[in-house]
């Protein structure tokens, strides 16, 4: 039996695929494409299959990633190939490789967030924000909503101006212990600026504690 990580990007309208449905859809991909992959045991046998970091729905990702295990040894060129296939549109498998890191290994992730309107005003709107000694919002945690101030994991954002908005670059937590939502300066522009630009979320990459990718 071998491990096999697998490297796929979930775009376009594939963004509000929930993770369950993109579970049900890599499992239907997986059977159609003939690949021989490795079936749980007990009275329910599912094709296995685990995530790193499972996406918030209406993100995209750019290189996710999802291992199995295959009980033949093939070329792993193969496994894309036939796996996209058997896919939805947006999302696409781009790689499979034998895995290095451990999931739990993974500490943050590189994200973009897109804001669309005047790039001078939403630039000011940022800085009076951040301006702030605190910047609370209101974030769901396992325990319940707790207020939550996003100010240490934004305000180092870089902001670079483009034609139709802002694009900013994060570096944020994520791992298993607890993970910061992009989405949660969106909130926190509407609460405290009155100010409700329409943002585009995507996931460049998994990053480690040192800040290299995920491999």
């Amino acid at each position: 039996m071998k491990n096999v990580r697998i490297w796929f990007e979930k775009q376009g309208a594939a963004r509000y695929i929930s993770h369950l449905d993109l579970t049900r859809n890599m499992a239907r991909g997986l059977k159609l494409s003939g690949l021989p992959v490795w079936y749980t045991e007990g009275f329910n046998p599912r094709i296995y299959m685990t995530y790193a970091m499972p996406l918030s729905l209406g993100v995209c990702g750019e290189r996710e990633c999802m291992d199995i295990r295959l009980t033949e040894e093939i070329s792993l060129e193969e496994v894309a190939p036939r796996l996209n296939a058997h896919l939805p549109s947006g999302l696409r498998t781009l790689e499979a490789t034998e895995p290095v890191n451990k999931f739990e290994d993974i500490q943050y992730g590189e994200y973009h967030l897109f804001l669309e309107g005047d790039p001078e005003t939403l630039e000011e709107q940022l800085h009076t924000l951040f301006q702030k000694e605190e910047v609370l919002v209101r974030k769901h945690t396992k325990k319940g909503d707790k207020e939550f101030d996003i100010k240490p994991d934004f305000q180092n954002a870089q902001v670079d101006r483009q034609e139709e908005g802002l694009l900013l670059h994060l570096c944020l937590p994520c791992s298993v212990n607890g993970s910061t939502n992009p989405g949660l300066l969106l909130e926190a522009l509407k609460r405290h600026e009155g100010l409700e630009p329409y943002g585009v979320i995507t996931r460049k990459r998994l990053l480690l504690q040192d800040f290299s990718e995920l491999r």
